[in-house]
Parts: structure tokens; C-alpha cells; sequence
């Protein structure tokens, strides 16, 4: 039996540069539920607080889920040896593929969340997110690195992709909602390994687990976005600075990257905290 996880063959190079690259999921929403604990929402409205929490809520559950746990197996009483690998294999594409799946679901919670709580007028989710970037269009440093990466990334996932947008992380978390819809409402196809001549077993559904990771992220991206244009607009606040324990990279006015090793103030860190740290200089 031969088997492979599942994303290998389908990594785009914002993930995998050397500094600035942009983190998987698990790492990203743990940065932005950290962000979120250390901010508050400066508002008057009745129940602002209890919606507040609520979505935090919704992210902390994004952020604890760790594993999922399958088992595929078909025990008819005389299944031959090809059958335990395809069922083995196939157990494990269903782990990682409702992994982020599951993920997804969580933070569209918590984005639409956090939207009825900012953007209560707003009648669907990324018309908030169109509304931030429309207004940080003049502020480039809180416009998250990669975020136009991943919505046209995304793009190339969907059976019928939106053309180009101003508003690229609108778009993302449009296509993004559009995609866990068709899981909620069973219209997903479900991926199942393949086999070679040689009766060998290999893991399939690589597109759908890429699919399903970038979506979670332009929500995430969103989500930044969402409270970038409100911490302008001082309608949340960040307290306290961040303690970059291991130092990172952060993009700087050249185009490039210094690196930090002290604390940042939360509001700064919220324009940095998808990336991944990188490596620190040679001494």
C-alpha cells in the first residue's frame, strides 16, 4: 500500500517561501483568537458584549480543533487485502478533509459574528469585508501580505470563479461561504483514493483539501480585514503590546522584511499575524 497526505500537491508558493510566507490555518487562527482575547469592542449597542464573545467563542473552537478521527473500514466477513488499504487510505483523506472542513465551518461562525456585531446593516458577510478594504485601500500597511494571493488561489478551486475585484478578500470570502454551502447542503463531491496497475492504494482528494484550506483562511483574512478598518475607525480596541517569544519577519516600506524581536503593539501586530515567523538572521 502507498499512501500520501493528501495536500502535498497543491502548495502555493506563499506557503512555502523562506521569509513573509503566509501560515497554514492551525497556526494563523491561533494568532488572530490570541488578537481577538487582547480587544474589545468600543460600543454602546445592547448585547454588543455577549455578541463579541460569542464569535470569539466560535474562533477559540477553531483554534482547539486538533484532529479528526474516522474509520472507513467495511467489515463484510471476507474483504480482500486491496480493500483494508483502499478503506485504510481512504480513512485518512477523510481525517485531514473534515479537519478543515470543520475548521471552515467554525470561522464562517465566527466571521459573520463579528459582522452582525460591526456591520449589522450588511446582508451578506463579504459586502462588510468589501467595505473594510474600501476603506484601508489608502492604508497599505494594514492590508494583509498575501491576501490577493489566496482569493485568486482560490479562484482556481471553483467551478465558477468571480473575475477580477478591487475587493479581492470580498471575493475570497464570497467563493469561501459558496464552498462550505455546498458541503452544508450535500452538493460536494466526496474524494476517494485511487489505484494503480500494481493493485497499489494512493491517496486522492488533494484539490478539495487545498480547497477547503484556502477558504479557511481568506475567512481569517477576512476577519483581520473586518477589524483592521474598525480599530481605525476606533470602534475595537487592542490592548496591551504583543511578546514575539521567538522574533518574526514583518514586511517593511521597501517591499522586504526586518526583523523583530520585542514586543509590538497589538494594533500592528494585527497587519503581520498571518505570517508565518521565518528564521532569524545569521549572527
Amino acid at each position: 500500500m502507498t499512501t500520501t497526505r493528501t495536500g502535498g500537491s497543491c502548495q502555493s508558493s506563499y506557503r512555502t517561501q523562506s521569509t513573509l510566507a503566509l501560515s497554514e490555518p492551525e497556526d494563523h487562527v491561533r494568532e488572530l483568537t490570541d488578537w481577538v482575547e487582547h480587544a474589545s469592542a468600543v460600543t454602546g449597542a445592547p448585547g454588543a458584549q455577549e455578541v463579541w464573545d460569542n464569535a470569539y467563542k466560535w474562533l477559540r473552537l477553531a483554534q482547539g480543533l486538533r484532529t479528526m478521527t474516522f474509520d472507513m473500514s467495511y467489515d463484510d466477513g471476507g474483504m480482500c487485502s486491496v480493500g483494508g488499504d483502499f478503506d485504510a487510505v481512504w480513512t485518512e483523506m477523510m481525517e485531514e478533509w473534515q479537519l478543515h472542513q470543520v475548521r471552515l465551518g467554525y470561522l464562517r461562525a465566527a466571521l459573520e459574528g463579528f459582522v452582525r456585531l460591526l456591520h449589522p446593516e450588511a446582508s451578506q458577510p463579504w459586502l462588510a469585508i468589501e467595505e473594510a478594504e474600501r476603506q484601508l485601500q489608502h492604508h497599505a500597511e494594514a492590508l494583509p501580505l498575501h491576501a490577493r494571493a489566496v482569493s485568486e488561489h482560490l479562484k482556481t478551486h471553483s467551478p465558477d470563479p468571480a473575475g477580477d475585484s478591487a475587493a479581492p478578500v470580498a471575493t475570497g470570502v464570497a467563493q469561501a461561504i459558496a464552498l462550505h454551502e455546498n458541503t452544508v447542503h450535500g452538493r460536494a463531491g466526496i474524494p476517494e483514493p485511487t489505484s494503480d496497475a500494481d493493485m497499489k492504494i494512493f491517496a486522492a482528494g488533494h484539490a478539495e483539501v487545498c480547497a477547503v484550506r484556502e477558504a479557511s483562511t481568506v475567512l481569517l483574512l477576512g476577519i483581520q480585514l473586518l477589524m483592521a478598518a474598525a480599530v481605525q475607525q476606533d470602534r475595537v480596541a487592542a490592548f496591551d503590546d504583543k511578546y514575539l517569544l521567538d522574533g518574526m519577519w514583518v514586511p517593511d516600506v521597501s517591499g522586504s522584511g526586518r526583523w523583530v524581536d520585542e514586543e509590538m503593539s497589538y494594533g500592528e501586530y494585527l497587519a503581520v499575524l498571518h505570517l508565518a515567523p521565518g528564521e532569524p538572521p545569521e549572527l
